[in-house]
């Protein structure tokens, strides 16, 4: 596999912590928007034994699939790329079965993941399983960005915690299981957080410590670069903001990660009309809710993503903040925000970042759902709406 070159620019790995979540909906909205966007995207289902997403994206043919990658019958996954009917997405199908897909060897895993980097995309993004078995774990922490889905029910958001817990078990499992000591302390993670997940990474920082001090700042690393975004569905934002200050919270004081939250999307009846079709409820009167919390979803994500001046040319940033008539009214949108989203400090601060960062001011304010015409310069996708 050396002969293998990088040319994926991002994998996005799309998972659900249960299923009935709508994550293989969010999977096909995400890629059809970036590829509205121009970006060139593969979407994959790669949830092995359970695979549906040609059924929504209405590619419904005979087409090859990964069972043919698996099995050898043909040597890269560009032989099972296929056409969608929406420009510059492209698909990669998991609809056929056998009993090596539902688990793979790690060997093979390894191979799907250096096969997705070789493929020519700005962005794949990954459906996986539904649940938290190893090789949909083992996906999520081998992709650059995780997106976790989950719903208001109190069974999804418990599984959301433990999909959050296994991640962080498996990242740790991943990075540490062949140090000659702390291999064996990491194996032990998952029975100390079982008797208190409080104790979780407390736990096993302190041994890391006692054992091989100079492996710890590796250990800081890796828990602050596991950053998962949430997407809430089928909730009302109003709804939405004290499940995201629980959801976030518990992860940050029980396992020390950041949550990314980027927004939520609202329950639309209608989407079950068109699941033999989902891009084109995007299109649809119907889905228009739908996708107006959509794109304030990707929004957020590619200011996550991106640096300012990529930022600015992909989502049509105003760039121009000479005027002082600009100025002041971006003061004012600061003003006006929420007072529990930023207090009077805050605002104070980020209404002087005008004055030297103004693009840098914009993000903020697109990251905390702002939409006003001013931040943009003009928007033939209609993605500031």
């Amino acid at each position: 596999m050396s002969e293998l070159q990088k040319k994926c620019s991002h994998i996005l790995a799309v998972a659900g912590g249960k299923g009935g979540v709508g994550k293989s909906i969010f999977s096909v909205t995400l890629s059809t928007t970036l590829a509205m966007m121009g970006y060139r995207v593969i979407v994959v289902d790669l949830d092995l034994g359970g695979a549906n997403l040609h059924t929504y994206l209405g590619v419904m043919d005979r087409m090859p699939s990964l069972f043919h990658f698996i099995h050898k019958k043909v040597k890269s996954l560009n032989d099972i790329v296929v056409k969608t009917p929406i420009a510059n997405l492209s698909f990669i199908s998991g609809a056929h079965y056998s009993p090596a897909m539902s688990n793979p060897a790690a060997e093979l895993k390894v191979k799907l993941i250096r096969h997705l980097y070789a493929l020519d995309a700005d962005f794949i993004v990954i459906d996986l399983g539904a649940g938290m078995d190893l090789s949909t774990l083992d996906f999520f922490i081998f992709s650059d960005r995780g997106f976790l889905v989950t719903v208001p029910e109190p069974g999804a958001v418990m599984n959301a915690y433990r999909f959050i817990q296994g991640a962080l078990f498996r990242k740790m499992v991943t990075v540490f299981g062949q140090h000659k000591e702390i291999g064996a302390i990491v194996r032990d993670l998952g029975q100390a957080c079982a008797h208190d997940e409080s104790a979780m990474l407390s736990w096993f920082v302190n041994r890391v410590k006692e054992i091989d001090p100079e492996v710890f700042p590796l250990v800081q690393e890796v828990s602050s670069r596991f950053q998962p975004f949430l997407v809430l569905n089928r909730i009302a934002h109003e709804q939405a903001q004290r499940l995201v200050s629980t959801l976030t919270g518990h992860c940050s004081n029980k396992y020390a990660v950041e949550i990314k939250y980027l927004g939520n999307l609202p329950d639309v009846k209608q989407l079950t009309s068109f699941l033999l079709d989902v891009p084109g409820f995007l299109k649809s009167t119907a889905g228009k809710a739908y996708f107006l919390s959509l794109k304030s979803v990707v929004r957020r994500f590619l200011i996550d993503l991106h640096d300012a001046n990529v930022l600015a040319e992909k989502l049509n940033i105003r760039k121009d903040f000479g005027d002082e008539k600009t100025l002041e009214t971006l003061s004012d949108i600061i003003d006006r925000l929420d007072g529990d989203i930023i207090n009077d400090a805050g605002k104070k601060l980020w209404k002087l970042r005008l004055f030297f960062k103004p693009v840098e001011v914009v993000k903020f304010l697109l990251k905390k759902g702002v939409k006003e015409d001013i931040l943009f310069e003009s928007d033939s996708l209609n993605l500031k709406k």
